[in-house]
């Protein structure tokens, strides 16, 4: 292999003069030769030079060649190779099998063969060198690989984190409109079908001269008054374990038995609704003292069988249908403020629990005729 002078950096270490000349001038022409006549002066142009191949005599006075390859720093990348007399060969095996000799050659050295040896020990140190570099970028390439991976990850765990909490409010809101049942059907199918119930009691308030109080109150404020009575029903509704159908005006409707089946439905329908009295009481006491208008409600329930599902493509809505929905409505309708009245099949169910006061029959619109009663008290 021919080298380029001025780019390979030989160092040679011999304890006399005239090896050192003969050295530089057989090999001037092919490397850059640094010559030094012991070790110590040896270290020294390591230290300040990048030396690619070492050559260095064994036998020199106070420090040996292998003593001295011994001294070269560990980070200091080249190759070693050792002139020797045959007596020394033991020493230098030993050096070699330790790693810390490339080659040896015997004296008289032959240039030929030491010019080989040196341009194959290059070959070798820039082989090293390069494959040491290209871990090193490799090595970088990876990091940066890891530090692309880590934050694309962050940013794709953000997105889910961002999707799930999407996600969350969506169920939110449809569990808002729809039963949660329902909503789970609609989910997991598109669609959700209608369902006949056999048992179910729907409860209806409305607010007593909700016209005359819309024309005391702005706009801004009637709806604020609203909000925070339907928003007390609501909460009531819930805790007793019904479903909220839907508002229309100044009218709230619920029912309970559906989309599951529940045996105490007409219990806690009449519970819910005498809560519901309640709390218009309290509310009507406040707004009295704020000189605002006083809310009373009207309360009918009935109980009876019923068809419910969802209406709607985009907009979905849960409703009920059926007579015992009709039946419910005229109940509110024949209630009085603040009062809570119920029809016979409802009365039936609850009679054991509640004081109840018949109050006659009333004609259905298929001209049958129902049993009233309000409710009084709990037993």
């Amino acid at each position: 292999m021919e080298v380029l002078k001025d780019v390979f950096n030989v160092l040679y270490v011999d304890d006399e003069e005239n090896n050192l000349n003969s050295f530089r001038a057989a090999l001037r022409r092919n490397y850059n030769i640094y010559t030094a006549l012991s070790g110590e002066e040896g270290m020294d142009i390591l230290s300040k030079n990048d030396i690619h191949v070492v050559v260095t005599d064994q036998r020199m006075p106070n420090m040996t060649g292998v003593q001295f390859l011994q001294h070269i720093p560990p980070e200091k990348d080249n190759i070693r190779i050792i002139l020797t007399g045959f007596s020394d060969i033991e020493s230098i095996i030993e050096a070699i099998n330790t790693g810390m000799v490339y080659r040896y050659i015997t004296k008289p050295w032959d240039k030929d063969e030491l010019k080989i040896t040196i341009d194959n020990a290059i070959e070798t140190i820039m082989l090293r060198r390069n494959n040491k570099h290209l871990i090193e970028e490799l090595k970088e390439y990876n990091e940066q690989l890891e530090e692309k991976v880590f934050l694309r990850t962050k940013e794709i765990e953000k997105q889910k984190e961002i999707i799930e909490a999407a996600k969350l409010q969506s169920d939110s809101l449809l569990l808002n409109i729809l039963p949660g049942e329902i909503a789970d059907e609609l989910k997991k199918f598109g669609k959700s079908y209608a369902r006949k119930h056999d048992q179910v009691s729907v409860l209806f308030a409305d607010i007593k001269g909700f016209t005359s109080i819309a024309e005391k109150l702005t706009p801004v404020k009637l709806v604020t008054q609203l909000d925070e009575v339907f928003g007390a029903f609501d909460n009531i509704v819930a805790k007793h374990g019904m479903e909220k159908i839907k508002t229309i005006g100044d009218a709230y409707m619920c029912a309970c038995g559906l989309p599951l089946a529940d045996n105490e439905n007409a219990i806690k329908s009449v519970n819910a609704a005498l809560d519901m009295q309640q709390f218009i009481k309290e509310f009507g006491s406040a707004n009295k003292i704020q000189n605002l208008p006083v809310f009373e409600i009207r309360i009918g329930i009935h109980t009876g069988p019923l068809v419910a599902g969802v209406v709607g493509l985009k907009k979905f809505a849960y409703d009920i249908w059926g007579d015992a929905v009709n039946l419910a409505s005229q109940m509110e309708q024949h209630s009085e403020a603040g009062k809570v009245n119920i029809s016979g099949e409802t009365y039936s169910l609850i009679k054991n629990s509640f004081n109840c006061t018949y109050r006659g029959k009333i004609e259905t619109k298929s001209k049958t005729e129902v049993d009233m009663y309000f409710v009084d008290s709990v037993k």
